[in-house]
């Protein structure tokens, strides 16, 4: 058990809050509680993949085989707890060990402290979703997706992703950018080629029609891409030459406590802005730099302003152009704090963070509407992010305008055949009708202006 002194600090976390805004209290109460948890676990193997996998599926079979073998050497396994492949895991660990003793399982939970031999589970509360699968013994449920994901990535040996939908998307695009980063130092495995090789594909694609956001090919190596079971395995449990604590989880939450905290209290006083996605290595001759201005000249003319998601000439553009439709209306921006960072927006309204945590927490909170550019990783990520929280009801009903059909059609293009008219269905029809796809920056402006859609009473997460 954590000793007084340690609980004094995570308990600081929480005390940060005070009277504020209720979305930060309740992100902040999220992480006191879980990095709490997380840090009496061991550190475990996290597993991300599809809700909607089947027991039928190969994949099903062979994430239970992994089950079995992180029980054989004794490495806990870690879901979001909820069906498919985040059941498959847990239950394959659990059979190989044997019947486990209910009786003493209450007492594990409260005290929070997996052993080697506990299922370990994040899951997300929805309200379509049956609750925590049975084989988790020790858990946790939150109500917010950016803490969530959080908690099953942080104190991690490594990550297997199997095959899925916007969610599962989701949670390999922010582990992959926090790698590329430095931020996570954890191997990172991609299971099942015949999944992920065409979104590969697709994403060169994207990148070689617009290359000024071409993802470079180290990125593509930090992944292992495998259909073994066993080479998965001995991957994310073999001893790392760097597998060191980037950041303590005490001090991290404290940091990312303090940054929503100020983050969300800044946005309270913004106008609602239309938020635009994009590559900050966008060059002034690209295509994308040109729609940027229209875009946001004709949302300006509107009294509505833009919001940056980050540095470069596609902020500095959104701020020329919206300052030519209103040179009163503040154009906002909100990015990672850098050196000179603030010399690189042209925005009136600039915000700086340390973490991606919070940072996407503002691009999504008092948004009408979020226009996608063409960009890289982080772009991508950004997207995946605000869509996932779409489909599943976890943000207010807002348009997602795809601006650049050269760049993002081969990736709608094989979303489609790969997650819903492939071997699995990972999401349904009404999922990809979250994203209108336009080459004509006044045709996104006059959707991003428009009600928001009413979203079908039946979602799902992928």
């Amino acid at each position: 058990m954590k000793d007084a002194a340690t609980k004094g600090v995570w308990g600081e976390i929480a005390e940060v809050a005070g009277p504020t805004n209720k979305l930060a209290q309740a992100l902040v109460t999220e992480l006191d509680e879980g990095l709490l948890m997380l840090d009496a676990m061991p550190p475990a193997v996290t597993f991300f993949g599809g809700a909607r996998v089947q027991p039928d599926d190969p994949y099903y079979a062979m994430a239970t085989a992994m089950g079995e073998l992180l029980a054989e050497i004794g490495v806990p396994p870690r879901t979001g707890a909820g069906p498919g492949i985040m059941a498959a895991v847990p239950d394959g660990f659990r059979q190989r060990l044997g019947p486990r003793d209910d009786a003493d399982l209450p007492a594990s939970r409260a005290r929070g402290e997996g052993a080697q031999a506990l299922t370990q589970g994040f899951n997300i509360v929805l309200p379509f979703e049956q609750a925590i699968n049975p084989s988790i013994d020790v858990s946790m449920e939150l109500s917010h997706f950016p803490t969530r994901k959080l908690m099953l990535y942080q104190n991690s040996l490594g990550l297997v992703i199997f095959p899925g939908g916007f969610g599962t998307l989701d949670e390999l695009l922010e582990v992959w950018r926090l790698k590329t980063a430095g931020s996570l130092d954890y191997p990172l495995v991609l299971f099942g080629r015949d999944f992920w090789e065409p979104l590969g594909q697709a994403l060169r694609a994207c990148g070689a029609a617009n290359p000024s956001t071409a993802l470079p090919e180290n990125l593509y190596k930090m992944l292992l891409l495998t259909d073994d079971p066993e080479e998965a395995i001995a991957h994310v449990t073999a001893p790392q030459a760097k597998r060191a604590i980037i950041e303590p989880l005490a001090k991290l939450g404290k940091r990312i406590a303090h940054e929503l905290i100020e983050g969300l209290d800044f946005l309270e006083r913004l106008t609602p802005a239309v938020t635009v996605l994009g590559g900050s290595r966008l060059q002034e001759h690209d295509q994308a730099i040109a729609h940027a201005t229209e875009l946001a000249r004709v949302l300006a003319r509107q009294g509505v302003p833009t919001r940056a998601a980050g540095p470069g000439n596609l902020s500095v553009a959104l701020a020329r152009g919206g300052h030519a439709g209103d040179e009163i209306l503040a154009q906002q921006a909100f990015g990672m704090r850098r050196r000179d960072a603030r010399n690189l927006y042209g925005a009136d309204r600039v915000h700086l963070v340390s973490d991606r945590l919070t940072h996407k927490v503002l691009l999504t909170e008092g948004s009408r509407a979020v226009v996608a550019l063409p960009g890289g990783l982080g772009t991508l990520d950004e997207l995946f992010s605000v869509l996932c929280q779409l489909q599943t009801r976890k943000v207010s009903s807002r348009r997602i305008i795809l601006l650049g059909s050269a760049f993002w059609a081969p990736l709608l293009d094989t979303i489609r055949e790969q997650m819903l008219n492939g071997a699995r269905q990972t999401i349904s029809a009404g999922d990809l009708d979250l994203l209108t796809l336009t080459d004509d920056p006044t045709e996104a402006a006059a959707l991003a202006l428009e009600p928001p859609p009413q979203l079908g009473a039946k979602l799902r997460r992928g």
